[in-house]
């Protein structure tokens, strides 16, 4: 669901005369994150920065073999760029509209319930991605200090697939833990963006949790999308700790938590799982 300056981007499909929030097919082994992303861009011609996960909702569609139940992941969007918006058969326009006239304008009450989930969150002021870094073997199993541990071949494929989902929240800071094998992991995304990586030893796994939860907090007051690569044993007391519900927040190599703040405060959180894709 695309947002700009308080209005809310619907679609217009000719072929069944509705007012829809964009939407579309995963291409095979996509990621739905990416898939959104992507989806929005080629329905409006905006490119967006993903912000906060939305209800996932499911309805009948007509098939050749009678109806099937369609699923739909949803996820509150910004503008990054806009191309501008080319009419097409699929698309024939673009509406930005207030809250209550989006309301009043969709067809389907799938969307009008996407759009009241959207409205009861506060607004989201910051993102952080905390991830932990990618594969890098069994500890003991290289010669050198572990700080020194560099990531292996299954390790370099998690960050370069990593590295497609945290573009989507456009982020604009990258913070490391100091292990090699944690910068490495932000590597493909630096050269993508072209930005560097920040080191800081507040998220080695040895560090003081509450250090880290309030450098987290620091991080989402200075820019709008931060992404921090930290370890195993730190992630899940950081998350407990920031998580307005609780939850297990054990964390596979190079998986990870989005955190939603509204100001300093931690809104909504999200699993993000560069595993869960299409098959």
């Amino acid at each position: 669901m695309l947002v700009r300056d308080g209005l809310i981007a619907l679609v217009h499909r000719p072929r069944y005369d509705d007012w829809t929030l964009p939407k579309g097919k995963l291409d095979k082994g996509e990621h739905p994150l990416v898939a959104a992303c992507r989806e929005v861009w080629e329905e409006t011609g905006v490119r967006p920065h993903a912000r906060t996960r939305l209800p996932t909702v499911s309805y009948p569609v007509r098939t050749s073999d009678g109806f099937a139940d369609k699923t739909v992941d949803y996820w509150s969007m910004v503008v990054d760029v806009d191309t501008g918006f080319t009419p097409n058969h699929e698309i024939d326009d673009v509406a930005w509209l207030a809250e209550a006239d989006a309301m009043e304008r969709l067809s389907y009450p799938h969307d009008v319930e996407v759009l009241s989930a959207h409205a009861a969150l506060p607004p989201v002021s910051a993102v952080v991605a905390l991830v932990r870094h990618a594969n890098a073997g069994r500890r003991g199993s290289f010669p050198g200090p572990d700080s020194a541990r560099p990531i292996n071949g299954s390790g370099g494929s998690q960050a370069a697939t990593l590295t497609h989902l945290l573009t989507c929240l456009g982020p604009a800071l990258l913070v490391s833990a100091s292990p090699r094998r944690c910068v490495q992991t932000l590597g493909p995304l630096a050269s993508t963006l072209d930005r560097p990586i920040e080191v800081e030893s507040v998220f080695d796994e040895d560090a003081d949790p509450d250090a880290a939860v309030g450098r987290i907090r620091e991080l989402a007051t200075r820019t709008r999308s931060t992404v921090v690569c930290s370890q195993g044993g730190l992630i899940p007391q950081v998350m407990a700790a920031l998580s307005p519900s609780g939850g297990d927040f054990h964390t596979a190599k190079a998986a990870g938590w989005v955190l939603s703040f509204h100001g300093g405060v931690v809104c909504a959180v999200d699993v993000l799982n560069p595993l869960a894709e299409d098959a």
